[in-house]
């Protein structure tokens, strides 16, 4: 099959990644390097590293790899399931950002590689699918967006070419866990997912195999948009519950109250109900700040994670350190806001000691949830001139000469007594 090189206008490099992405779902054993070039309107050099970026990309979130084939071309490999949930995203995205991509060349190669199947005829199978759809919405008592509606009418038919043989025995069947089929069989989209099941396996002749009923409750689940205002399902009051639970834990620990937390309860809510499905799946989530936010927020990290265990155990799922970022994130950025909070501007004095002054920091940052603006000055240019305007707070582990500067110099050993770290903690988090 060959792939439509018409040329292109000047691309971003996420809609190049993105197209990089689809074209290794083309129905081909192997996309040319040449080809992605063409389409992107990109040079070898840039191709190649394209591809490395989606490799890195597709690796850490869905456990797959992209493999060359030859000199010239590449390949994408991993398990059945794993690359269904990358295509998801990768699709919606795409859908987004790159619509013609997905009119112009992803569907015209899907229905080509479709025409052998009892399934092809191109106007009766859209009329089908549809009509499905909107059956499927009714059942599940929401409605999907005509962006929702054009991805289903897509991937519904890249799942059924691949249960007709030729995307399927490569990479063997869909494999879910016990655990995973418990939880899928559960879930109220299970009654949706059967009539989708049961009218595409007509469609097809009985090609589909008996574990896409399963798949087709996932993809159902994964297109749910968890609204703090949703339709109440007993499901959502669940997880309302719990985190709510949740919010009351971080109080608790933290020693500090949200002065509304509606709005953040509706953020959770967003962020949690997906976060569960990913936990179940091994789906990865993107949080390229995480090292920074581990290291600069220490203790609103670890408070997040101790306000979590609750809420984990009732869902028997264990967050990734992405997933806890992320809560860190929202609770500190609510604990701001609700309470009209300024980030502190910090003064370390520093001097010829890097690792004391790195741990001393460390120190800081431990004593509060809230986020801190350190920033250094040597001890010679604080003596000499004094601090900057706008300081909250001067920390040095160093000996300095009496001063009139304000605020107030706070010297340090380490570790900080208890009575430093509660004097610290309420200069920083006074209003």
């Amino acid at each position: 099959m060959s792939l439509d090189t018409n040329p292109v206008p000047e691309l971003s490099c996420q809609q190049r990644r993105c197209h990089v992405l689809l074209m290794l779902y083309a129905p081909l054993s192997a996309v040319q390097l040449e080809t992605i070039s063409r389409i992107n309107g990109t040079d070898l050099p840039t191709t190649r590293q394209d591809i490395a970026e989606v490799t890195r990309e597709i690796q850490r979130l869905h456990h797959l790899d992209i493999l060359p084939y030859g000199e010239d071309a590449c390949h994408l490999q991993g398990r059945l399931l794993d690359q269904r949930l990358c295509l998801f995203n990768g699709l919606r995205r795409a859908l987004r950002t790159s619509p013609w991509f997905i009119d112009d060349h992803f569907t015209p190669w899907l229905h080509q590689a479709m025409q052998p199947h009892p399934f092809a005829d191109d106007h009766f199978r859209q009329q089908q699918l549809t009509n499905l759809i909107e059956r499927c919405a009714i059942r599940l008592g929401r409605e999907f967006s005509e962006r929702d509606q054009a991805f289903l009418r897509i991937y519904l038919q890249y799942c059924l070419w691949q249960n007709a043989g030729q995307g399927r025995s490569p990479v063997g069947p869909l494999q879910f866990n016990a655990r995973q089929c418990q939880w899928l069989r559960e879930k109220p989209e299970y009654t949706a997912a059967s009539m989708l099941f049961n009218e595409l396996q007509q469609l097809s002749a009985g090609l589909l195999a008996e574990e896409e009923r399963d798949f087709f409750i996932l993809l159902l689940r994964l297109l749910k948009n968890h609204s703090y205002h949703s339709s109440g399902s007993t499901e959502d009051q669940r997880l309302m519950r719990q985190i709510e639970r949740m919010v009351a834990n971080f109080q608790d620990v933290a020693g500090m109250k949200f002065s509304s937390d509606e709005g953040l309860i509706r953020q959770l809510f967003a962020h949690l109900g997906p976060a569960i499905e990913r936990c179940h799946f091994a789906i990865g989530i993107d949080n390229l700040l995480q090292d920074e936010v581990t290291r600069m927020y220490p203790r609103l990290v670890r408070t997040s994670r101790k306000a979590l265990e609750s809420f984990q155990l009732e869902y028997q799922i264990r967050l990734s350190e992405e997933e806890i970022g992320l809560v860190a994130v929202t609770f500190g950025a609510w604990l701001m806001q609700g309470n009209a909070l300024q980030e502190k501007q910090i003064l370390l004095l520093i001097n010829d000691n890097r690792s004391l002054e790195e741990a001393v920091e460390q120190q800081i940052r431990e004593a509060t949830l809230l986020p801190l603006n350190i920033q250094y000055q040597t001890l010679l240019a604080f003596q000499q001139h004094g601090a900057p305007d706008g300081v909250a707070m001067i920390v040095t582990p160093y000996a300095t000469k009496k001063t009139d500067a304000d605020p107030l110099v706070i010297h340090t050993q380490l570790p900080l007594t208890k009575e430093q770290r509660k004097r610290i903690r309420s200069l920083l988090e006074a209003p």
